[in-house]
């Protein structure tokens, strides 16, 4: 990542269940952490840097929210672990930027 697309947002440690389709396959995956425009994935099979994949996943009170995202980077660690991909939200609606930045709040009141 080159050093003007480094993110400005504040990103923290959130894992919870994200589902994201590549190559016509649904996969099931989980997090590492997320922001207001994007957010960590874990994955062995990512797709290639600026791709779009279209996530699913529940926060707060929101439940099964669908958005397109590009990957803005790849991680192929030496585990699955470690491997995963960076994504950019694409037009994220309002509540979620909402639910996410009252995740994000919390967090930052109450670190772990």
């Amino acid at each position: 990542m080159k050093a003007h697309e480094r993110r400005v947002a504040t990103r923290v440690p959130a894992q919870f269940k994200v589902n994201f389709i590549h190559e016509g396959d649904y996969l099931i995956s989980h997090t590492r952490d997320i922001s207001v425009d994007g957010l960590f994935l874990y994955t062995e099979t990512p797709p290639a840097v600026h791709e779009q994949t279209e996530l699913t996943f529940s926060i707060g009170d929101l439940h099964d929210v669908s958005l397109m995202a590009e990957v803005v980077w790849v991680n192929h660690g030496r585990s699955a672990k470690d491997s995963g991909m960076a994504v950019r939200f694409i037009n994220p609606q309002e509540d979620l930027i909402a639910a996410i930045l009252q995740l994000i709040h919390k967090v930052a009141v109450f670190p772990a």
